[in-house]
């Protein structure tokens, strides 16, 4: 799970989501620059297991 996680965060500072010093660690995440409350609840949801929120919450680009 925290894989999916590192990868949605990689690909969020690639498409300008966030800000590039934002970081995915090995037991920690810190993005800054959340667009708003509603995508850092959806964000958090992945921490639970619930990766359909974070599936939508990634931007398409690459």
């Amino acid at each position: 799970m925290s894989d999916a996680i590192r990868a949605a965060v990689i690909k969020m500072i690639r498409a300008g989501e966030i800000r590039s010093d934002s970081s995915a660690g090995p037991v920690y995440f810190v993005l800054h620059d959340v667009a708003d409350e509603s995508q850092a609840r959806e964000l958090a949801a992945a921490l639970y297991g619930n990766l359909a929120p974070l599936a939508r919450a990634m931007p398409t680009a690459s």
